[in-house]
């Protein structure tokens, strides 16, 4: 970061005017010049150290002038001199605080020291002093992002992707905040509003979408027992049951979704999907006809919902049924092609770029009547566009309503916008919630997409992303990003490991040991290939093969040591060592985050029949499992300043 951010920074610390003439009148001409110009000098070739010497002289000449202190303080930062960076960079403020430089390396310093409480204030002046600079977007996103602020830290993100658009970091940073923010939603949706029909309805969605199809039946009959079942629930259940091969159960539902007051697109387009799965692709293409002239952009992002649902041939039929219908008119070739998307294309349903998720503008005048209107027509696009100009006056059902209307028509950033405030209202949280993990998923999608757009060859990029999906538990996600980085460089080690822990962790338990083992053959001692294959056999159960591959990873990094000595405990456990087994689980408490290793514990102590130590330790399991689950209120309470506050 120093080398980047001192690029940005120098050349205006440098070039302030009328700074020769502010030396003339307090110091000899000769001495201020000559230092200044050593100082330029040292830094041209790399010399900071004798850059900053220079300047600090100059600077205790005169120490009125703010330029100096802040040019000290950019030498000071970049020869890890933080403590006398920092105070340069106050001097300096304290001097001219409309100086955008020591405000925003000053928020710099602090965040290297771990401490965003610090640096967000002085980060928020310089983007307000500067707001095109690209890395005072950047630093105040990781301010955000450190305070566990991710709603915040992606409206920075996004300022940056719009000063750098070509900067693949900003589009990572702005991906995972994203993400995070999708996962605090979830928390607090699963230990709060657990029995929400929008939970159940998101737990489905999240099962289908992973292709649990099972799974995802049971959650959408939960969702739509609801005596007030959310919107589309019934055409969502339906989709999955086309999936399923339910056809005529799957009708059943697109039919009570039309029946009802929801006006949602997906029951007459599942409809249409029904009766191509049926054999009739002339009334599936007569549906989907009559609902892409209802709203184009509203197919175009929800007919891809429906692959899995037919066959290619079902496809081929329709795809060809509808070129046959092509004559001088374009509608025909645009119906072809969103139909060869959604069915026959290896990318369905991927968002290719970020700007793929905002609607584009439509000619209806903004007004809450209007949008009703386009709502009941179906026009979503329509609808977005009259109510997002007032996002900040709409009452509690408009604001639903644009959740709505800008989700089904790609507007993915009027979604999430809506539903921040959605979420600050306690009568209208768990929607906010719904609809917030909704887009900010898609949206996170959008920009690590478009991280990996920009260097399309570079593994180490992939592997990155791959970094963050697994970080937020996207397993498949993570392995598609992983298997790329490999394609593109066999030989990579940390593209192979990455992979092969995803795998273990989607248990796909063959295929990720095989190529662990090829990392061992190739480097026997190298600690984390030791520490997953230790934990494959461990889950295999085979617990006297594990152990010889755990004992090499003393170089772990420290981190990691933590839950080797778990992976340790299980093994002297199973093996009957019950005082190797409570010392190794001991010295792994630090990574217990849900309680879940203070229970293991528990239960070796009751073996010793150490009945007090065992209930210590279940008292703690259990505070650690309820503080887990209060971790998400604390989120919501921060959105309610956030939304106050803007």
């Amino acid at each position: 970061m120093r080398r980047t951010a001192l690029g940005l920074c120098l050349t205006i610390a440098f070039t302030i005017p009328n700074v020769n003439a502010i030396v003339f009148a307090e110091a000899p001409e000769q001495t201020i010049q000559s230092l200044l110009a050593e100082a330029r000098a040292a830094q041209s070739r790399g010399d900071f150290r004798t850059a900053a010497d220079a300047y600090r002289k100059a600077a205790e000449l005169d120490p009125s002038i703010p330029e100096l202190w802040t040019n000290l303080g950019l030498m000071d930062h970049e020869i890890g001199r933080s403590s006398d960076a920092i105070q340069c960079f106050k001097n300096a403020i304290h001097l001219n605080p409309t100086l955008f430089v020591p405000q925003l390396f000053l928020g710099i310093e602090y965040l290297e020291a771990k401490n965003p409480e610090a640096a967000l204030p002085y980060l928020e002046r310089a983007e307000k002093l500067n707001p095109n600079d690209a890395q005072a977007a950047l630093s105040l996103g990781s301010a955000f992002e450190m305070l566990d602020r991710p709603n915040r830290a992606a409206e920075a993100y996004v300022r940056a992707t719009e000063i750098v658009p070509k900067n693949g970091s900003a589009w990572l940073h702005l991906g995972t905040a994203y993400l995070q923010q999708v996962e605090n939603d979830a928390r607090l949706m699963t230990s709060t509003y657990s029995r929400s029909p929008y939970v159940n309805l998101r737990a489905g969605e999240t099962f289908a979408e992973q292709g649990k199809l099972v799974q995802a039946e049971s959650a959408y009959k939960a969702a739509i027992a609801s005596p007030s079942p959310v919107p589309c629930a019934h055409a969502e259940f339906g989709i999955t049951l086309l999936r399923l091969k339910k056809p005529a159960e799957a009708r059943e539902q697109f039919q009570l979704e039309a029946d009802g007051d929801a006006h949602c697109g997906l029951a007459p387009l599942g409809i249409a999907v029904t009766d191509l799965a049926g054999g009739h692709p002339d009334a599936a293409l007569k549906g989907i006809t009559a609902t892409v002239a209802a709203d184009f952009g509203f197919v175009q992002w929800n007919l891809t919902l429906f692959r899995g649902a037919v066959t290619t041939d079902q496809a081929h039929a329709l795809f060809d049924l509808a070129q046959a219908q092509q004559n001088s008119e374009d509608l025909w070739a645009q119906i072809a092609s969103l139909i060869e998307k959604a069915f026959l294309s290896d990318d369905a349903g991927s968002v290719t770029s970020f700007a793929d998720a905002e609607s584009s503008e439509t000619p209806h005048p903004p007004s809450p009547a209007n949008a009703e209107r386009s709502y009941a027509m179906g026009q979503y696009a329509a609808c977005d566009q009259a109510l997002k100009p007032d996002l900040r006056s709409l009452t509690s059902a408009q604001q639903q309503l644009l959740a709505f209307c800008s989700f089904y028509t790609g507007d993915f950033r009027t979604t999430s916008l809506a539903a921040e405030r959605l979420k600050a209202d306690p009568a209208t949280t768990v929607q906010g919630l719904y609809w917030e993990s909704k887009a900010d998923q898609k949206l996170a999608v959008a920009a690590l997409n478009r991280a990996g757009d920009i260097d399309p060859e570079s593994p180490r990029m992939h592997v990155l992303i791959g970094d963050v999906f697994r970080q937020k538990r996207r397993w498949s996600d993570a392995e598609a990003e992983y298997r790329k980085a490999v394609d593109l460089d066999p030989k990579s080690r940390a593209a192979r490991l990455s992979l092969a822990i995803v795998l273990f962790t989607e248990l796909k338990t063959d295929e990720s040991f095989q190529i662990d083992q090829s990392l061992l053959t190739e480097t026997p001692d190298d600690p984390e290939a030791n520490v997953l294959a230790g934990e494959i056999l461990i889950r295999e159960h085979e617990f006297e093969k594990a152990e010889p591959f755990l004992s090499k990873c003393h170089n772990l990094k420290p981190e990691m040591m933590p839950h080797l000595h778990v992976l340790l405990g299980k093994i002297y456990a199973a093996t009957d060592r019950i005082p190797a087994a409570i010392r190794e689980y001991k010295l792994g408490l630090a990574s217990d985050k849900d309680g879940s290793i203070h229970y293991q514990l528990a239960r070796l102590y009751q073996k010793t029949g150490d009945t007090a130590a065992a209930a210590e330790q279940i008292r703690i399991s259990n505070q650690l499992r309820e503080r887990w689950d209060n971790l998400a209120r604390v989120s919501l309470e921060q959105l309610s300043t956030d939304v106050s506050q803007q």
